[in-house]
């Protein structure tokens, strides 16, 4: 009699499989059941949602089939919209001795382009209010060649317009050929003065713990969807508030922030160790009395010399040696990394809290001249 032998490693590789499949069903028949269901009476795309907590979710039956609706701002009001299908990105950092994935923010945003100003973009992220930027793209833009991007941030109580009025940046993007992008801070929504959360400076943005650097990652994540973006070169650049705004972003947001431009700020957060280098210009003014080079003043600033020097102070460009020169008009610190990335810190001894369009020159100069090496 001929008996027929059993392969019991198959078999119990079969089972296994058959129980991850079970359990992954299961898990997403649980996570069905936890959103809760409203009757398609009660909710429906596009209708209000006026009393509802923004984020909220909720399934619905669309067409007889089950349709995923969460409670967002559009346009200025809370509706009701189909929830996207959200991929998980996920950026990799590296060291010396390990690699480490980490999973990048999803955010659900809509962008709105106003129907008199073309350039004028009115962004509408998930939990938020809607914020404000104006894009400007170059006449010589050609879709396919990547060109760079700028961010410029004002001052408290100002507005992208203003910090165009003061650098002329618009002129450079135009001549230059790089994405230009002017956000307005924070406060008009409360009929306060405009300002950034750059960590412990300034009010109102930063008492109400505002998302700015979630603003910046969503405005990004349109640009790099509708233009072609340069990776390597792209750069935020601010005054005063928008000068601590762009190192926050330093800080925060290395994995797309390659360069930053300071003017008359500091940094404004504990700690910041950036995973991927960022190069740095900072220009102050020795005479400023608002944002003093060596600390205090009216925002308690930290000396800023040695708040600068904390920016790649780890990872990659941790061992920098600083080197310092001085002529009749200024003084300057300066360290470059091995991989290029630069930190250049000018001291002006004449000057106060003040922005020239010198500033916009050397800073532009810098940018182009250190994008991020692979």
């Amino acid at each position: 009699m001929l008996t027929l032998g059993s392969d019991d490693g198959h078999e119990t590789t079969s089972a296994t499989s058959r129980m991850k499949k079970f359990c992954i069903a299961l898990s997403a028949i649980l996570v069905w059941f936890a959103i809760p269901v409203a009757t398609a009476n009660a909710v429906s795309i596009g209708q209000t949602c006026t009393k509802t907590v923004l984020g909220t979710r909720v399934s619905i039956q669309v067409n007889k089939k089950p349709v995923i609706a969460v409670c967002r701002t559009v346009a200025g009001r809370k509706k009701w919209i189909r929830a996207a299908v959200q991929t998980l990105v996920t950026t990799t950092t590296s060291t010396s001795t390990t690699s480490t994935t980490i999973p990048e923010p999803v955010i659900n945003y809509s962008d709105v382009v106003d129907a008199v100003d073309p350039t004028l973009h009115i962004m509408s992220i998930e939990g938020s209010k809607p914020r404000k930027f104006h894009l400007y793209i170059s006449s010589r833009y050609v879709k396919g060649t990547s060109v760079p991007v700028l961010l410029g941030f004002h001052g408290i109580g100002g507005t992208g317009t203003t910090f165009n009025d003061q650098s002329q940046l618009r002129l450079f993007s135009e001549d230059m050929n790089f994405i230009l992008v002017l956000p307005d801070g924070w406060g008009s929504e409360v009929e306060a003065q405009n300002a950034w959360n750059a960590g412990t400076c300034c009010s109102p943005a930063a008492n109400n713990s505002i998302d700015d650097v979630g603003f910046v990652r969503a405005i990004l994540d349109l640009l790099s969807k509708n233009y072609s973006v340069d990776s390597s070169r792209i750069w935020a650049m601010g005054f005063s508030n928008g000068g601590m705004m762009s190192y926050r972003l330093a800080c925060d947001l290395s994995e797309k922030i390659t360069a930053i431009a300071v003017g008359g700020g500091s940094l404004m957060v504990s700690s910041c160790t950036p995973p991927q280098p960022v190069s740095v210009i900072h220009l102050h003014g020795n005479l400023d009395a608002t944002i003093p080079i060596d600390g205090g003043g009216y925002f308690d600033v930290p000396p800023v010399i040695a708040a600068f020097k904390l920016v790649n102070s780890a990872n990659k460009c941790s061992t920098m040696t600083y080197g310092v020169r001085s002529d009749l008009t200024s003084e300057t610190t300066s360290a470059t990394c091995e991989d290029g990335t630069e930190e250049t810190l000018i001291n002006y001894f004449d000057q106060g809290h003040n922005w020239t369009i010198q500033w916009t020159k050397e800073m532009i100069k810098f940018l182009f001249a250190h994008p991020r090496k692979p």
